[in-house]
């Protein structure tokens, strides 16, 4: 039994799902489940349809609306041949379309657009794609049925962030999927969404389809996690920003993890957590060279063979520094400044102290006047903002003599505001202005992946298929 997560590239227009089509198919002996996101760029769809609505300008968010169902209504119409099931398809999407609309005047007359209601909205991306997929399973003689994560996906009621009930989960998994699969059916739902007790629909954060698919994949104890995308694997680099960028073959899951922490788009890093629990293996396939032999991420593979495997980044950070306002023991510093990022939900990136400092990395997205005045309530604060952070990452960095020497001699040329070393052994951390990391990922990648090489952890991409 395996877990198969399409993203919205995969699953973007007619062609595109014929091929996901032709994949499950090539693995029905291994009893597929098909986790499905939004077709492409329908999530931003529905956030725009949202916050015109909230602006009042429901204009704009009926555009939005017609523009996103049509793509819905060209894909049945191309995919599906099946009269009756066409029919049925685009009946559901009628409905589906009436819901949204109601919302749209329900945010227009409130002038707001709540967390709960965004979650709301986002959901239907995922329906509606997921509705698609199995019907056309349908239609090319793949017995398949429907399932919507209202049966089984439970979670709090942190909208926007919610947090799956794991152990309620399992038991809803073996109660109305494990059957299906059990039939010789593929089960087809969404990813990225779920369900209060209370019937609310949720979302676990933006693009954690990944995390939905580990989370079925650990509930069912399945054989393998596969994720399949629009590109070969985890890449040694952002293939955006640097030409030459390697496919790593391999990684361990520790490393995977703080890979997609620090800013690799390819997997969200809470997918990890269930896969490491049950010892699951995760795969990366690319849905457009489905042959392609992708990323294994395992916990089993410790690499010997390389220091460093990729460099990963993230822009738009906020430096906070905090200094006492009188002198208070360590401590008693600490404890104030993390009750008020525990009260406020802030995810710190990096962090750094001194005898009577502190000083933190946060996306500047999570910055309040709020906090701001919190933190002002504890010390002395100032911020850096327009900070970008690159994390070299790989197997034995701290025991490898010369790693520290290289990494600095390819950032020679920039100004560091802060560095986070130590805390793990599979990164190192390094804080710059935002307008230098792209240079300062290609100079890094250059020190470390310059020359063109193919061995047991690193592969050279066919750069007649990058996009």
């Amino acid at each position: 039994m395996i877990v198969m997560k399409f993203g919205g590239t995969s699953t973007q227009d007619a062609p595109a799902i014929a091929n996901v089509v032709e994949i499950v198919k090539n693995h029905l002996h291994q009893k597929p489940i098909v986790v499905v996101s939004a077709i492409a760029q329908a999530t931003n769809m529905l956030e725009k349809i949202g916050k015109s609505s909230a602006e009042k300008n429901d204009r704009e968010a009926r555009e939005v609306l017609t523009q996103l169902f049509s793509r819905h209504y060209t894909i049945i119409d191309q995919l599906i041949r099946h009269i009756t099931r066409n029919r049925n398809l685009r009946s559901i999407l009628d409905t589906a379309r009436e819901e949204i609309e109601t919302i749209i005047k329900g945010i227009t007359i409130l002038h707001e657009l709540t967390p709960r209601t965004l979650d709301t909205l986002y959901s239907y991306g995922e329906i509606l794609s997921s509705r698609i997929v199995s019907v056309a399973l349908l239609d090319h003689g793949i017995q398949s049925e429907w399932v919507d994560t209202k049966d089984f996906m439970i979670t709090d009621e942190n909208f926007g962030r919610a947090m799956p009930m794991i152990e309620v989960v399992e038991e809803k998994l073996r109660a109305h999927v494990l059957p299906l699969v059990e039939k010789g059916v593929v089960p087809v739902t969404q990813g990225f969404i779920g369900i209060t007790n209370s019937g609310r629909r949720t979302t676990m954060g933006r693009e954690s389809s990944d995390y939905s698919a580990a989370i079925i994949g650990a509930g069912l104890d399945v054989d393998d996690i596969q994720i399949w995308t629009d590109v070969d694997g985890l890449l040694t680099a952002d293939p955006a920003i640097v030409d030459d960028a390697k496919k790593v073959k391999m990684l361990s899951f520790q490393e995977a993890y703080e890979l997609s922490y620090f800013g690799a788009k390819v997997l969200h890093p809470n997918t990890m957590l269930p896969a490491i629990e049950k010892s699951i293996p995760i795969h990366i396939f690319n849905s457009r060279r489905p042959h392609s032999p992708g990323t294994l991420v395992t916990a089993s593979f410790e690499s010997h063979a390389a220091v460093v495997k990729s460099i990963a980044y993230k822009r738009n950070i906020a430096l906070i520094n905090i200094l006492p306002r009188r002198r208070v023991g360590q401590y008693i510093l600490w404890e104030h400044i993390h009750n008020v990022l525990t009260k406020h939900g802030i995810i710190t990136l990096m962090s750094v102290t001194a005898e009577y400092g502190f000083t933190f990395a946060l996306e500047e997205k999570q910055i309040t006047p709020a906090f701001f005045q919190d933190l002002n309530e504890v010390g002395i604060l100032s911020s850096n903002e327009k900070m970008g952070i690159i994390s070299i990452l790989g197997s034995n960095i701290l025991q490898t003599p010369g790693t520290i020497d290289r990494i600095f001699k390819a950032l020679s040329d920039f100004s560091i505001n802060m560095i986070s070393f130590g805390a793990s052994r599979s990164s190192i951390n390094i804080a710059l202005d935002d307008g230098d990391i792209v240079e300062a990922v290609r100079q890094v990648h250059t020190e470390f992946f310059d020359s063109v090489f193919t061995d047991d952890v690193f592969e050279v991409l066919d750069k007649s298929n990058k996009k």
